[in-house]
């Protein structure tokens, strides 16, 4: 093992970590509070509805923040105004798609929630929260991984003592959508408020706007595809079980994937590092170190942490009522470990403008879930999904290996 290698490492991006790890201890705080508030059917509900919201705007914004670093890099930093602009735009387009689906017949396959003033004021929250994207490419693209934890630090932290707060009075789906709605309007307007300098309201005009459109759509669409395939696996899961099981086996499900999505906040410290890092020309970046004296010693620490005191630790969180969580949580940690290991090669894919083929890995991520759903979720419930989400993760990122390496020799 590489210490020299480590401390440097650590030293680049100390401020992430420790956010990240700070998030992960109020998040199981919280998780606890909600699950034992709600029990496994409310639970099973509430990530339902969240659910549903997830996969409106995640297939229309997320990860847009990729698209501005490359528009950052092509063009510099007056993109950022204009990016802002266009955040906005598709975050209010989003809102519109979630009113018509919360009223329409899709909603039974969502939690069948209705539409409440808590549900309706996360929505329009969601709709800033959309700003964080920019910010989070600026910050990136200028290395200031400080600020970066500081946005994601404080509002982890503001949402947590929402939901403190509310819970107390009243544990409903309600107050946890509020605490969810208090997260997305402090991300996006906090994360603004830090890059308030970069910020040129004389950069919006409708030829800018036009402009930047015809620069941006090439990249913004590949994205759009990457993430459209790759939904039904992260977000569907839940509603295939809940289709074919009940909402306490989703709120089941959903805490034994909760509890291993902190591997999840180890990409997100290393991963603006590496954007970072690829971003500038000059640099290249030796993943073989980073798994070597990283991600390998950390993957079998966690493993055998978690087959060890994976019980205990949903005990001690979430209560006896949601043990059952145990077994399809050790099938998932498969899947993410094996995606811990390899995060690296969807960057690498971006920055060799080959991003098409991580959605098409994603594609075929999406046909191995179907399948293994199909085959697994009828006979074993939530170990059923856990299994074919695992699968999914594992053959998605074997593609990408394969379509990297063929392509880059070709070029």
């Amino acid at each position: 093992m590489n210490f020299h290698y480590l401390k440097t490492l650590f030293y680049e991006i100390k401020e992430l970590a420790s956010s990240q790890l700070l998030i992960v201890i109020i998040l199981f705080i919280q998780v606890g509070i909600v699950t034992r508030g709600l029990g496994t059917t409310g639970y099973g509900q509430a990530v339902l509805v969240l659910a549903l919201i997830a996969i409106i705007f995640r297939t229309l914004h997320a990860r847009n923040s990729d698209v501005t670093l490359l528009m950052l890099k092509k063009y510099g930093e007056k993109m950022f105004t204009l990016s802002l602009v266009y955040d906005l735009l598709i975050g209010l387009f989003c809102y519109l798609i979630c009113l018509a689906l919360f009223q329409s017949e899709l909603n039974s396959l969502f939690g069948n929630y209705n539409m409440t003033n808590s549900l309706n004021i996360l929505l329009i929250c969601r709709i800033f929260q959309t700003l964080s994207e920019s910010s989070k490419a600026v910050l990136t693209f200028n290395g200031q991984f400080k600020k970066f934890a500081l946005v994601d630090s404080v509002s982890n932290f503001m949402r947590f003592i929402t939901i403190v707060i509310l819970f107390r009075e009243n544990a409903s789906v309600d107050s946890y959508l509020f605490g969810q709605a208090v997260f997305s309007v402090v991300y996006g307007f906090f994360g603004f408020f830090i890059c308030r300098n970069y910020f040129r309201i004389s950069e919006i005009s409708i030829k800018n706007l036009i402009d930047y459109f015809i620069k941006f759509k090439s990249d913004f669409l590949k994205q759009r595809l990457d993430q459209l395939v790759g939904i039904i696996p992260q977000h569907l899961d839940l509603v295939i079980l809940g289709y074919f099981t009940d909402l306490s086996t989703v709120g089941i499900f959903r805490i034994g994937k909760r509890l291993i999505e902190p591997i999840t906040y180890i990409i997100t410290v290393l991963t603006p590092l590496v954007q970072n890092q690829l971003s500038k020309e000059s640099i290249k970046v030796n993943f073989s170190k980073l798994i070597k004296n990283l991600l390998l010693p950390l993957s079998t620490i966690t493993v055998i942490t978690y087959v060890l005191f994976g019980e205990s630790l949903i005990n001690l969180i979430s209560g006896s009522e949601f043990l059952d969580a145990y077994e399809p949580m050790l099938v998932l940690i498969i899947g993410y470990i094996v995606y811990l290991n390899t995060f690296w090669i969807r960057q690498m894919l971006l920055f060799s403008n080959l991003i098409q083929f991580h959605a098409f890995s994603r594609l075929i991520s999406l046909a191995v879930f179907v399948v293994g759903s199909s085959l697994f979720v009828v006979q074993f419930g939530a170990v059923g999904i856990a299994i074919a989400t695992s699968l999914s993760m594992i053959a998605q990122k074997m593609y990408e290996f394969y379509a990297f390496n063929k392509h880059t020799k070709q070029n």
